[in-house]
């Protein structure tokens, strides 16, 4: 890898470690926002929720517009609208004006997260393919992680609006580093833009009414009936976008790409692994402070070694990728997953702390050597590179999103079907209860972690058969 390419993954990273690191970074933050403009807590939580629906409404587009101008361009004026719409929140005094200027900085992020693996697989060669998208899901998951421990270091010494402001700086930085380092598209090259309007308002319309329904049904309860006709109104969507598609000559989103094994089970196998990731940003800091009875800070210094651990494992996955195939390191990796599962579902607190942190040490060593960037992006065409990073982000962020969703519906329902009436919080007072239902869910996610793997052998086998 010479340095103009490292250069390029680099400043790719950057930006994505921005992106999702706004993601979770907010929610830290929410109560004080909430109480400074004096708004009620559910009407604060779209200050979030606003980020991200608008993120997935817009990926699949951008991807498109990638494709067809530059995807370097399209990245670069995410990045430029990222920072400008974040120093807008950073200096907001107001809902109105926080919700707005979080829509813009969700469609920034969108413009970057539906480019950045384009640029980076256009960039380097196909055998250092793996180690290079592996440091750019390295530095891009440690913003996931990162979010919540950098707000309480900013709110410790300032207010929320420095959860914002510290964007602009880094993102001026990489905008300007980005423009000495990727590759001018010269201007014969240049196609003639075609979107698919109709496909393309369908389709977001599709997104945002699965993620509104998604968020309301977190907040008010999934029988509501608002929440039931936004998943139904989703639907109806899904089949109207599939028949529009079918009918145009260059749709938004080439269904096509679906005919692929290859590619339709590395998205879905994508997004069942990020549900399993969330599972734990859920249960184990339940786990480790309320049942094991830690301090706040040293639940945050435990749950470091997750992050900590991936930094390492990430990249040597992408060195092993690059030798043994994407699939063959999956599949391994997804063998790993289910025994950090099984050790999560079986652990009790008079245990060892050290079982504990074998299974971070397990969890975070499979997460690292999943190749799931480098299985979805091979799988497509060189011309689709970036609806293929659309839709790769797109399912990461449904996972994430339905991880949060599936992983406390199981917990809550396990506890509440062995107490005999309705649970939906931690059952203080009866810790048991709590382990009951955490060891049934990591049962449930090590069943999930087994579909993938089931997927994964016979993806395997397609191949070995495809080019025998």
């Amino acid at each position: 890898m010479n340095r103009k390419q490292f250069f390029i993954i680099l400043s790719v990273a950057l930006v994505s470690f921005l992106g999702t690191v706004d993601m979770s970074i907010v929610n830290t933050a929410l109560p004080q926002i909430s109480q400074d403009l004096h708004i009620p807590m559910n009407q604060a939580e779209w200050i979030s929720s606003a980020y991200l629906i608008l993120i997935c409404m817009s990926l699949i587009l951008f991807g498109k517009l990638g494709d067809q101008i530059s995807k370097a361009k399209i990245f670069q004026l995410g990045t430029l609208i990222f920072t400008i719409s974040s120093l807008i929140c950073g200096l907001s005094e107001n809902l109105i004006v926080l919700l707005i200027a979080r829509c813009l900085q969700g469609l920034g992020a969108s413009m970057t997260m539906a480019t950045n693996l384009g640029i980076i697989t256009e960039s380097v060669p196909f055998n250092l393919r793996g180690r290079a998208l592996g440091i750019n899901t390295t530095i891009g998951q440690l913003g996931y992680i990162a979010g919540p421990a950098f707000a309480g270091i900013i709110l410790s010494i300032a207010n929320w609006n420095w959860i914002f402001l510290f964007n602009v700086p880094i993102g001026v930085f990489a905008y300007v580093f980005g423009e000495f380092v990727y590759q001018k598209k010269s201007t014969k090259d240049r196609q003639t833009i075609h979107i698919d309007w109709p496909g393309f308002i369908i389709l977001a319309a599709l997104i945002g009414l699965f993620f509104i329904g998604v968020f309301t049904g977190q907040q008010v309860g999934f029988a509501n009936t608002s929440v039931i006709w936004a998943f139904i109104a989703s639907l109806v969507l899904l089949v109207a976008f599939i028949v529009v598609e079918r009918r145009v000559d260059d749709p938004i989103l080439s269904l096509s790409l679906f005919k692929n094994p290859g590619f339709s089970i590395s998205i879905v196998a994508l997004m069942f692994m990020y549900i399993i990731i969330y599972f734990n940003n859920v249960l184990l800091p339940f786990y480790i402070q309320d049942t094991l009875k830690f301090s706040p800070s040293h639940t945050g210094l435990l749950m470091s070694v997750l992050p900590v651990v991936n930094v390492f494992t990430a990249y040597l996955g992408g060195v092993l990728c690059d030798k043994y195939g994407a699939v063959i390191m999956s599949l391994r990796a997804s063998l790993i997953f289910v025994a950090a599962e099984v050790i999560f579902a079986i652990m009790q607190p008079s245990w060892t702390l050290m079982v504990m942190l074998l299974g971070f040490v397990v969890f975070s060593t499979a997460n690292g050597l999943f190749q799931n960037n480098p299985m979805v992006m091979e799988n497509a065409a060189k011309d689709q590179q970036g609806i293929a990073g659309s839709i790769l982000a797109l399912s990461r962020n449904i996972g994430f999103t339905l991880g949060l969703s599936i992983s406390t519906s199981i917990l809550y329902g396990a506890m509440s079907f062995k107490n005999g009436k309705k649970i939906t919080t931690y059952p203080f007072g009866n810790d048991s209860l709590f382990v009951y239902g955490m060891h049934f869910t990591y049962w449930v996610a090590a069943i999930i972690m087994l579909i993938v793997t089931v997927m994964l052998i016979w993806l395997l086998k397609h191949n070995q058969n495809k080019y025998a």
